[in-house]
Order: structure tokens, then C-alpha cells, then sequence
């Protein structure tokens, strides 16, 4: 249940994925987050372990993740620290850090050890920082005026005290630090791995805590890296410590740490995502081709299309896009406005009629809401439409999210936002209908002074497609917009709650008819209560 999953934070809440580049801020943005990552597999989250800090309204969880058949994803243990408001009970902010899938560690330390003698040849220094701990210790909410376990353990390295640090853990202790393959089994694999971090690490390296969930036997741990007091890039990290309760030493560690440089989370969950959608429904292999196949032909191939293509800058080409520009919707050459150029009226025909085709694809913006986002969001989509329209319109069919017949609901006007009710009008369609049909008459009635009867203008009209790679591409984009104007058209009737087969005939228009069946589709389709 997504809903109660975003209620748990507070509208400011922050969530940050350390393997994505960039927070996610407010509590849309978290929907947003949660509700494509979801969209991505029916993958469950399933709790190991967690750290409830009651005092200081702090909270770890150490978890897993699992497929549908309950069958653990390799390389998905996360761990996530929870910043709670104390008054409301609701999330503030969130880190989340999750395990890498390459296991290089030892390699790692080696390039460290190479840097850190590089360091120690070139700069005459021996400090060694010892922890600064980010937490107030003098906070009366704090449990112990003492350090804690984990911070004893950093302090103890920081001051490169490894017996110091062993004595903290138990004969049979695991510490899992998942950079490396395979956890470190007992207090003596753990000697020998801090005395290689210790070798390899330059002396000016400390680790800091940022902030603690003290559960008591479980406690989760934030920090970073510095290097002379300054903190590293990418060295932030997240650990969960159990703790024995009899003897009050460490039983388990899992340490994880923030992908350095590459932060490809939204990446992955995109590349998932589009996997999941093509096997779910093998269909959308149809605009994705058409889509390579389009950007390929119409703006890099030569031969294929007349004219140059548009790596080539030609002037010709922007002058006549810069013409059809100037011409938007007749306005200019209508009012007989001064600097309205003369353009071949069919192609100022095709040219309008297809941007007021673009501009029905408007009509389903409540495809794209809060509970459904899109990979590609819609209005920047149906915008990029009148500038590169098929360059737009088939990526979105091929990346959409299709209502799902296990979550539709009827919606209502106040499940849309503002600017999908505004093209929920009625006016919507029917003026976008009168524009193509204004298109098709100026195509066929304009200029005749300089363009002549119709067959003259048709015949004109050919000869110019034949070298202009504009006017030709825009033939392509009907083609394409008469192809695929139905793709949307039952998952609209779903939302209205209406099934495809109760308006077969107005389904039927919408698909097969070319621009004037999506316009009177608009028109005549069922209102959302």
C-alpha cells in the first residue's frame, strides 16, 4: 500500500538514496520516487533488523530485498537511518545506503595504500585525527554521557588502536563490510582486516559519526570520512551493529557505503522499469523501433528523406522552420500582419493541422498523476510534441504506465491537476478540431493568387517535398500520429470507469479515425464525476 507508505513522511521530508545523485525533496517528490521504483518489479521489502531510538526520535533499519517469489535479490540489503519528528511520528528525513555489487574492497585498499604513501612522501605530516563525533554529546537526551559501542570502535581505529578496537567485538563475531565478498568470521579475521586498512589507509584518514539510533542491543550508525579534518567525497556510509546482551560486545556488523562518482540509481530503476514493461507487454517493441528507426531517419540519415539532415545546420532548413514559426495557427497571415512570410499553404497546413494534433495527445494528461506517475512525466512530453513531435510522442508510449486492472479506480476531477481539468473541457477537443479542419481548408484555399488551383498547388507541393527534409518529416509525423492516436484511449475509458466495450463505436473513432476521431473522442467521451 503506497499511500500509507507515503503518509509516513512529513510534507518537508527529505529522502536520500546515496546510489541516486540527488535527494529526493518533499513528500511529492517521494511519491514519486517510491511509485515508479514499485512500478519496477513486485519486489517485497523484507525487515532484518532495526534500531528504535525513542529518545532522540531516531530510527535504523537493516532489510532486505525479495522478488515475488520470495526469492532474496543478490547484492539488495539496505540500510536505512530514519530522522523522526517527535511531535508527529512522521519521517523528517531518511538516508538510505544499500549494498554494492562489486566487491573490490582488498582492491580498493591497495590503490588506497598507493595514495596514501604518495601523501605521506609529498606533505610532512603525522596528525592523526581522532573522531569528532557530529552527535552533541552534551545532550540530555542522549542515553550515556559515554561513547557508544560504534563510535568506541571509530575512535579506536582513528587513534589506530586496533587492539584497542578488538576488544569490542566477540570471539565469534561477524563483521560483514560489503565492498569486500565475503564476510570477516571471528575477532581474528578482523584483527588481520584492520591491520590491512590500517597499512593501506594514510594516517590522516578518520571516521566521523554523524548520527546514531541507539536501540540498545541494535544500534544503526551514519558517518563519513575525513582527510585532515576535511570530509572525502562519496565516503559517507551506514553501519548496524548487534549487540550481545550479556556480555555488551559486538556480535554483527554490516557496514555499507555510497557508490563513489556513479550515482546510476535512477538509471537502474529506469533501464528496470522498461525491462518489466516490455515483458509485461512485448507491444511497446512497436513505438520504441519506431521511435530509433524515427530519430534516425528524419535528423542523421541521408538518402532516406529529401534534404540535408540536421547535423548539417543547413540555413534553408531554419529559415523555413523560423517561416511555419512565425505562421503558428494562421494568427499572423490572417491579421495580415506585417511580418507574416509566404509559406506553400499545404505545408502551412500539414504544419498546423499536425500541431493541433500534438495538442489533443493533451487530453490525457490525467494518464500522468500523483498515484501513476510516468517515467516520462506527460506536460513535458505533450510540450515537447510542438517543437519535435514524434521525437516525444513515442518515447512516452513506449515508458507510460498502464493502469493496471489490480489498482483502477474511477477517478475524479479532484484526483487531477489543475491543467488536466482545464483540457478536460469539452472546448478542448472542439477547438482543436476546428483548427485541423481550418488546416486541411487554408491547404486546400489559401493564396491562390500565389499558389493557384488546387491541383496547381498540389503539384507545387510535391516538388517541394522532394528536397526539403522538413515538409517531408512532417508527412512522416502524420503518418506515426495516425498510427498510434489510440495507444491511450482504453486506459482513458478505465479511468473513467467505463469498460472499452461498452463505447466499442466511440473507441473505434478514436483509434481508426485520423485526428477527427481523437478530437471527437474528446468531445464526446464520458465526464469524470
Amino acid at each position: 500500500d503506497l499511500t500509507k507508505c507515503i503518509d509516513q513522511f512529513g510534507t518537508d521530508a527529505i529522502f536520500e538514496d546515496a546510489s541516486y545523485p540527488a535527494p529526493f525533496c518533499g513528500k511529492d517528490d517521494i511519491n514519486r520516487h517510491f511509485r515508479l521504483l514499485a512500478d519496477t518489479s513486485s519486489s517485497q521489502f523484507i525487515l532484518d533488523e532495526i534500531a528504535i531510538d525513542d529518545e532522540n526520535h531516531k530510527i535504523a533499519a537493516y532489510y532486505h530485498v525479495e522478488d515475488g517469489n520470495g526469492n532474496v535479490i543478490e547484492n539488495s540489503r539496505h540500510i536505512t537511518f530514519f530522522t523522526m519528528d517527535g511531535e508527529t511520528g512522521v519521517i523528517k528525513s531518511a538516508f538510505d545506503t544499500v549494498e554494492p555489487a562489486n566487491k573490490a574492497g582488498e582492491i580498493n585498499l591497495r590503490v588506497l595504500s598507493f595514495v596514501s604513501k604518495f601523501l605521506e612522501s609529498t606533505e610532512e605530516s603525522n596528525t592523526v585525527t581522532t573522531i569528532a563525533p557530529s552527535l552533541d554529546m552534551g545532550n540530555s537526551n542522549k542515553k550515556t554521557m559515554q561513547l557508544s559501542t560504534p563510535e568506541r570502535f571509530f575512535d579506536a581505529f582513528n587513534r589506530r588502536d586496533i587492539n584497542d578496537g578488538i576488544e569490542l567485538f566477540k570471539e565469534d563475531c561477524l563483521y560483514d563490510d560489503t565492498v569486500f565478498p565475503s564476510p570477516l568470521q571471528g575477532k581474528e579475521a578482523l584483527r588481520n582486516h584492520l591491520e590491512l586498512s590500517e597499512s593501506c589507509l594514510p594516517s590522516t584518514f578518520s571516521f566521523v559519526v554523524d548520527d546514531l539510533a541507539d536501540g540498545g542491543e541494535t544500534l544503526g550508525v551514519r558517518w563519513h570520512v575525513e582527510n585532515e579534518g576535511k570530509e572525502m567525497p562519496f565516503t559517507r556510509g551506514s553501519s548496524f551493529y548487534r549487540i550481545d546482551k550479556k556480555t555488551g560486545l559486538v556480535e554483527t556488523v554490516v557496514d555499507e557505503i555510497e557508490p563513489a562518482v556513479l550515482k546510476i540509481g535512477g538509471l537502474k530503476t529506469f533501464m528496470e522499469s522498461f525491462k518489466n514493461k516490455i515483458v509485461e507487454e512485448p507491444v511497446r517493441l512497436i513505438p520504441f523501433a519506431c521511435w530509433i528507426a524515427y530519430m534516425y531517419i528524419v535528423f542523421i540519415s541521408d538518402g532516406i528523406l529529401p534534404g540535408a539532415n540536421a547535423l548539417q545546420l543547413e540555413q534553408r532548413t531554419w529559415e523555413e522552420v523560423r517561416d511555419l514559426s512565425l505562421n503558428f495557427f494562421f494568427v499572423s497571415p490572417i491579421l495580415n500582419l506585417p511580418f507574416a512570410p509566404t509559406v506553400h499553404p499545404i505545408l502551412e497546413g500539414v504544419f498546423n493541422l499536425l500541431l493541433s494534433w500534438a495538442a489533443l495527445f493533451a487530453g490525457f494528461l490525467s494518464d500522468d498523476r500523483e498515484e501513476k506517475p510516468n517515467l516520462f512525466p506527460m506536460i513535458p512530453a505533450v510540450v515537447g510534441m510542438q517543437f519535435l513531435t514524434s521525437a516525444f510522442l513515442l518515447p512516452y508510449l513506449t515508458f507510460r504506465t498502464s493502469e493496471r486492472d489490480s489498482e483502477a479506480k474511477t477517478l475524479t476531477k479532484a484526483d487531477l491537476s489543475d491543467v488536466a481539468k482545464v483540457v478536460e473541457s469539452k472546448l478542448f477537443g472542439l477547438t482543436l478540431g476546428t483548427i485541423g479542419t481550418g488546416s486541411l481548408a487554408w491547404g486546400t484555399f489559401a493564396r491562390m493568387e500565389d499558389y493557384g488551383n488546387f491541383n496547381e498547388r498540389v503539384t507545387t507541393f510535391w516538388q517541394l517535398m522532394s528536397i526539403d527534409r522538413v515538409g517531408s518529416s512532417f508527412l512522416v509525423d502524420l503518418a506515426i500520429f495516425a498510427l498510434f492516436q489510440g495507444w491511450l484511449v482504453d486506459d482513458d475509458l478505465k479511468r473513467r470507469g467505463i469498460d472499452a466495450n461498452q463505447l466499442s463505436g466511440l473507441r473505434n473513432i478514436a483509434r481508426y479515425v485520423p485526428f477527427f476521431g481523437l478530437a471527437a473522442y474528446l468531445v464526446l467521451r464520458p465526464s469524470f464525476p
